[in-house]
């Protein structure tokens, strides 16, 4: 079975289309194109837009893009913890970043929510004046 990447190029080049017309026509960035036309998946943003880029491209090409993406899972996919790959470059997931920028919005909102009530308390504070009433006298 040929190869992924060589079939898209194949086909692409037998349409008589420039990757700046698939491009336009499919949404897909020209530099993703040529990717799964080298099959340089490293490429790629990601394992789900790898395959849906694949689908998309296969399908506009006239091929079968489900078909294409089955193998793509076959050959090149991760399952599990352990790679199962038969190409030397295989789609690699994307790492967490640690916090994402909505949580550090959040955080940074709430922090100056706090800060303005505090600034604001200690601003309209009036000092404490201590009055001293004398208590009623006991007289028996």
């Amino acid at each position: 079975m040929p190869e992924i990447a060589d079939q898209l190029r194949t086909a692409r080049e037998n349409a008589g289309l420039d990757i700046a017309t698939v491009e336009a026509d499919t949404k897909i960035r020209g530099k993703y194109l040529r990717a799964l036309e080298s099959g340089e998946w490293e490429a790629l943003p990601e394992p789900t837009s790898a395959k849906a880029f694949l689908r998309t491209y296969g399908d506009y090409l006239g091929l079968d893009g489900r078909a294409l993406v089955e193998n793509f899972k076959l050959r090149y996919e991760y399952t599990g913890d352990l790679q199962a790959p038969t190409s030397a470059n295989p789609v690699r997931p994307r790492r967490s970043r640690g916090l994402s920028r909505g949580a550090i919005a959040v955080v940074l909102v709430i922090l100056i929510i706090v800060g303005l009530f505090l600034i604001g308390r200690s601003a309209g504070a009036s000092p404490v004046a201590l009055v001293v009433v004398p208590a009623p006298a006991l007289n028996a």
